[in-house]
């Protein structure tokens, strides 16, 4: 199949989970949430004992409340991390508390950072684009296939009572598949990485499940989850917690199988005569280059995400570092790290065995 018509398969299979209906709870027989809007004037400014408490008038952008101007409470205090004064034109995040679809009160709760994301998404897109070209385009329509899937059909599926774990692994093999068809330009190729991909993700999940069994963790990861005995969400912590080291580890496991099946590819096209054990140990020996620094990459990413917290424990003191690093958050974070790497590392052996055994069995790449 060309590439036009790969292209053309992806944005209709993209448009479509786009298009396809969220099975949300609606806002009016709610009678409160959350909605975008615009500042359109400060009305009055007062002082508070540690702050302002502004009175506004904000026009809502969104929702069965879309071009109504309703006032809102904005408070400001300088003990409070992340409160701040608004102004004209700046676009806000409202809670809006209705009574039979009349709004009684409202809140600024937030900035809209909507508009801001959307440049920084943008902007990334026309980075891949200039540097990968038409591959660039190919692994965007992936990116989205994947992140709308995501939102579109897993998140729904977990919210409704389904299986975690399993709408995690219909995930990853759903992702890979479609990333692997889009990207790459050889069957074989394709063949190779996804069963190495699924492989190893699938044993970053065995290597999970394991050790949080180990480690005594129960699958509760923040304070996010004190609020889940207040919603209808009924679903397993533990379970949830696989299912994410699942797709946390499906970027780099997937980045890695795609190198060895591409190297095998390439070793098999420039030598037709290589053997299956031959093939196998040059895969295994590039593997092992590409391990030393492909673990970094998830240990490192959980780093990145904590630095703030680290350079608080550090500042805090032995006993207050050694009570969070021994705590339920924070062991889950590394039980989900190690497993994710874990699943990435036999990727490699996984996809070259498969690799070893496709190409030794065939003569020609394609």
């Amino acid at each position: 199949m060309n590439s036009l018509v790969k292209r053309l398969v992806a944005i209709i299979a993209v448009l479509l989970l786009w298009l396809y209906p969220l099975p949300v709870q609606d806002k009016a027989n709610a009678g409160e949430g959350f909605y975008r809007g615009v500042i359109k004037s400060v009305v009055s400014e007062k002082p508070t004992d540690n702050g302002t408490l502004q009175l506004v008038l904000v026009e809502v952008r969104e929702g069965n409340y879309r071009g109504q101007q309703v006032y809102a409470e904005n408070e400001y205090s300088a003990s409070t991390y992340g409160s701040f004064l608004v102004q004209p034109g700046q676009r806000v995040l409202l809670y809006i508390v209705a009574n039979e679809n009349r709004v009684t009160n409202a809140y600024v709760q937030d900035l809209d950072r909507i508009s801001g994301m959307s440049t920084v998404a943008l902007a990334f897109v026309v980075v891949v684009l200039l540097v990968a070209l038409g591959k660039g385009f190919n692994a965007i329509l992936g990116l989205l296939f994947t992140g709308l899937f995501l939102w579109r059909v897993a998140v729904p599926l977990i919210s409704i009572g389904f299986n975690p774990v399993l709408v995690s692994i219909a995930t990853v093999a759903a992702s890979t598949a479609v990333t692997m068809w889009l990207v790459l330009d050889a069957w074989p190729k394709v063949l190779v990485s996804t069963v190495g991909t699924v492989g190893g993700v699938l044993a970053s999940f065995v290597f999970g499940a394991w050790a949080s069994n180990v480690a005594s963790v129960t699958g509760i990861t923040s304070e996010v989850f004190s609020f889940f005995q207040f919603s209808a969400l009924k679903v397993d912590p533990l379970k949830l917690f696989w299912g994410a080291i699942m797709i946390a580890a499906l970027g780099a496991t997937m980045d890695v199988a795609v190198s060895i099946a591409s190297a095998a590819h390439e070793i098999k096209s420039h030598h037709p005569e290589i053997t299956f054990s031959a093939l196998l140990s040059s895969l295994l020996q590039i593997g092992r280059d590409v391990i030393g620094t492909m673990v970094n990459t998830i240990i490192l990413a959980y780093a990145g995400a904590e630095l703030g917290l680290l350079a608080f424990l550090y500042a805090s003191g032995p006993e207050m570092a050694f009570k969070y690093v021994t705590g339920q958050f924070f062991v889950s974070d590394v039980v989900r790290a190690l497993a994710a790497s874990t699943g990435l590392i036999l990727a490699i052996p996984l996809t070259g065995l498969t690799a070893a055994f496709y190409y030794g069995r065939h003569g020609r790449v394609n």
